[in-house]
């Protein structure tokens, strides 16, 4: 389900597309999700949100492997995060794989690294 390009001669996956994300909680076993939004990956960027929390930050692709950094920032004062607390912004890290429309790893928050959640993003829409 990925696009391929070849910059320099090499393949490389393309990611670019708007996903579905989900992602564990603190308050769950270790490999359910509960939590979720939408996000936008272009070009190395991702932007997103949830009920409670937007996400902006980058991403890197090398073969089947995905990394992500992104700023989390609440814009629900109610809102508790997946990490269980009210956190107004806080930063986190993702690694994972890249498969057929999926990319599944885990993720933690930089302040947090003892606590890492589940996180799978599966492709809704590849872009124009």
């Amino acid at each position: 389900m990925f696009i391929t390009y070849r910059p320099g001669g090499r393949i490389v996956p393309s990611v670019e597309g708007i996903y579905v994300v989900e992602f564990g909680d603190v308050g769950l076993p270790r490999r359910q999700y509960r939590n979720g939004g939408v996000v936008l990956l272009q070009m190395q960027r991702i932007f997103g949100g949830d009920g409670g929390y937007y996400y902006v930050g980058t991403y890197v692709v090398e073969a089947n492997r995905f990394q992500l950094t992104a700023r989390i920032v609440k814009h629900d004062p109610n809102w508790i995060n997946a990490f269980g607390d009210d956190s107004g912004t806080f930063n986190v890290k993702m690694e994972a794989t890249v498969a057929s429309g999926v990319i599944q790893g885990t993720m933690q928050r930089m302040d947090m690294p003892d606590i890492s959640l589940p996180v799978r993003l599966t492709l809704k829409e590849v872009l124009p």
